[in-house]
């Protein structure tokens, strides 16, 4: 899937806590996600999946699909999913 990152998904990249996360673990995300819905209050689109690197945990990317190509709001571990 083509994307592009949000200002602040670039911003969010870059810290320190944040900076371990690999472009390719986005694109397993957004290509074969654990899980997925729609935020329709916002209309943007959450998937999250487990990241056996990273001790199994879920990450968690946030995109509008109203952009051609889809921009990337968001991206994170996300410690509250429990699926």
């Amino acid at each position: 899937m083509d994307y592009v990152l949000s200002n602040h998904a670039r911003n969010e990249l870059q810290k320190p806590e944040r900076s371990n996360i690999k472009r390719e673990w986005i694109d397993q995300v957004l290509t074969d996600p654990d899980y997925s819905d729609i935020d329709e209050r916002t209309n943007t689109v959450r998937k999250w999946k487990r990241i056996p690197e990273c001790d199994n945990r879920a990450l968690r990317v946030v995109y509008s699909p109203d952009k051609q190509p889809p921009v990337v709001v968001t991206v994170f571990f996300d410690r509250r999913f429990k699926k």
